[in-house]
């Protein structure tokens, strides 16, 4: 087995790494409440990451040197088809827009609630009592911040016509 000094978990350690980095800089451009709780997450995410990629870094070199081979391009020795792959990323972009639309429609809270409800069910194959468990302690989660830290979670076009309780609208 040959092994690259750039894989796809280097790359995907760098990715992270400047995502997170530029979460803190635009932080930092929000109001001062509004921006300690992404603030401190991309922070803290950002250290994480630069281990991450340090450690990816390190294994990299010590197989590339195990091995004997040189800098050379991504390769994958994955037997996942790539019909496969992009099966499954296209399941995951829709249940990403799908996410959107609904929080669209019915508001972030409410949409967040019942995408960890139906992601635990139906991805994860957890039970039920699991999937709703985790929905809740989401919704539970979220509300907390939001008393906390004085957030308001955008509203969908169901929520301007309905008035609901605290929690959900």
């Amino acid at each position: 087995m040959q092994y690259r000094l750039l894989s796809f978990r280097l790359v995907f350690a760098a990715i992270m790494v400047l995502a997170f980095a530029y979460g803190m800089y635009e932080a930092f451009s929000y109001a001062y409440l509004a921006k300690i709780f992404p603030l401190y997450i991309s922070l803290f995410m950002f250290v994480l990451a630069c281990i991450n990629l340090a450690q990816e870094i390190r294994i990299s070199w010590k197989r590339v040197q195990a091995s004997g081979v040189g800098f050379v391009d991504l390769e994958s020795d994955w037997d996942i088809p790539m019909s496969a792959v992009l099966d499954r990323f296209a399941r995951f972009l829709a249940l990403l827009l799908l996410l959107y639309a609904s929080i669209w429609l019915m508001g972030y809270s409410i949409s967040i609630t019942i995408f960890l409800i139906l992601f635990y069910r139906f991805l994860t194959k957890t039970t039920w009592w699991v999937a709703f468990g985790a929905g809740f302690a989401g919704l539970g989660f979220i509300s907390l911040i939001s008393k906390l830290m004085v957030i308001d979670w955008p509203s969908g076009i169901i929520q301007d016509w309905i008035h609901l309780p605290w929690p959900l609208g």
